[in-house]
């Protein structure tokens, strides 16, 4: 490849990673994810990832799950309460109510 060519692609590089910074230093957790603008770096056990953590609660007799929850926290500690109140309302629900809770939530 020739020193013209090569000097090219590295003005082009150049101009992609400045555009990867703006979007950085607009962010308001300083965090980009070039593949999944949602996901965020997590922590856990002590190294990091890029992803996201789904906590759900399933009715262990009809093997549905009835509540779900997805979030960027890395520590499950948290989850437990807001996903045992979920569950317990849903659980307290009639199949109609079930019906209609799920239509607007896809709204």
């Amino acid at each position: 490849m020739r020193l013209e060519e090569r000097i090219a692609k590295l003005k082009v590089q150049m101009k992609e990673l400045k555009s990867i910074e703006a979007q950085l230093n607009e962010s308001p957790d300083k965090q980009v994810s070039l593949t999944d603008p949602d996901a965020r770096s997590m922590m856990t056990r002590g190294t990091g990832i890029v992803g996201y953590n789904v906590q759900t609660a399933v009715d262990t007799m009809h093997h549905l799950i009835v509540a779900h929850e997805v979030t960027n926290v890395g520590s499950d500690r948290d989850q437990l309460s807001s996903m045992a109140v979920s569950t317990t309302m849903r659980s307290s629900m009639t199949l109609r109510q079930m019906n209609t809770s799920a239509r607007l939530e896809r709204c």
